[in-house]
Order: structure tokens, then sequence, then C-alpha cells
């Protein structure tokens, strides 16, 4: 695909996100909100993303959240998406870990290697993303994670662009305080599923 049909991508699936939240503001609010509470003890996280996708999901198809669709989604997958998030966590720690170490000791091979796995842990989390929303659409979590990863390296441009938007989003909602906790979940799951959706593996 040329890099134009990227940059539509994002973009279509960008305008879908706050037309999606503009539309369904309780919905907005309701699914921010509890994903954000379910996420706190941070071992809940994976499940709660899960969730949080399962019901935008509902609400893009049927316009509100479908709270059958979310319980379904929990039921098949809690433990998988609790584990694919444990992965993540661990490979964000390695990164950390040897980034610190750089900035305290200067080691050239500390810095190398903060380097490589913020490159591995920053490709991981958009494989994690396709693979999130392919289990909140009912794919086995090997169907997902292959997804997930061939999603990736068939469409590069739109992995770049689909983590510097997520980032860019944060950032513009942490400036207004509240959103992140109101808004911006509901508007960074919008935008994954309208993005994964448009550029299907």
């Amino acid at each position: 695909m040329n890099t134009a049909d990227d940059v539509r991508s994002v973009h279509a699936g960008l305008g879908d996100a706050f037309r999606s939240a503009y539309h369904n503001s309780v919905a907005t609010v309701v699914v921010s909100l509890a994903w954000f509470v379910a996420s706190l003890p941070l071992v809940t996280v994976g499940p709660a993303t899960l969730a949080a996708y399962a019901a935008v999901q509902s609400v893009r198809e049927r316009g509100h959240v479908d709270r059958g669709d979310v319980r379904d989604a929990l039921a098949a997958h809690w433990h998988n998406s609790a584990l694919l998030s444990g992965v993540f966590v661990v490979f964000t720690a390695v990164t950390v870990a040897y980034a610190t170490q750089y900035l305290e000791t200067g080691a050239v091979s500390a810095g190398a290697l903060a380097v490589v796995a913020g490159y591995l842990t920053a490709h991981l989390a958009v494989v994690l993303v396709v693979a999130f929303v392919r289990l909140s659409e009912g794919a086995s979590v090997h169907e997902a994670v292959t997804s997930g990863y061939s999603w990736t390296v068939t469409h590069p441009l739109d992995t770049v662009l689909l983590g510097f938007v997520s980032v860019g989003l944060f950032a513009v909602s942490a400036l207004l305080t509240v959103t992140v906790c109101l808004v911006f979940p509901f508007l960074l799951f919008t935008f994954h599923v309208a993005v994964v959706g448009r550029r299907t593996a």
C-alpha cells in the first residue's frame, strides 16, 4: 500500500474516533472511567483493556455499550489479555532498566540495549493493539497475536503513525487534565479499532 493510503487510513480513523466520542458522549465517559478505575491495580490492565475494546466495538456496531459483548469477551480471553499485558510490562521494565543504567553510568552498551529494548517494546505495543482488537472480535489468542505481528509487518507506516498519533492523543488529553480519565481511553481505543478495521492484515 502507498504512503497516501496509509495517511488517509489513519486520518479517517482519527475522524471516526472523534465523531464516535461526540455522538456517544455518555458511552465515552462510562467506558473511559470504567477502564481507568479497572486498570488501577495494574495487574488488571489487560482484562480492562479487552473489555474497553469490546465496548467500543459494540458502540460502533449498535450505538450503545452491549454488556453481553463485554462479558463474552472477558469470559473467553481475560486470562490471555492478562498474560499479554504482562509481557508488555516486562518489556517496558527492561527498557526502563537499561535506560536508567545508561543515564547513571553512561555505558554505551547500556544505551544501545536501551534503544533496542525500546524499539522492541514500541513494536510489541502495536502488535498488542491489533491483537486486543482481534480478541474483542472473537479471534483465538493465536490468531490475534499472529494477526498483530502480520499487520505491523505489512503496514509499517500505519504502525508508526498509530504509535505517534496515540502518544499525541495522550499528550493533548493530559494538557486538558480531566479528559485523561473521561475521554482519552474511549478516544484511543476507538481510533485503534477504526484504523485496524480499515487495514486488515
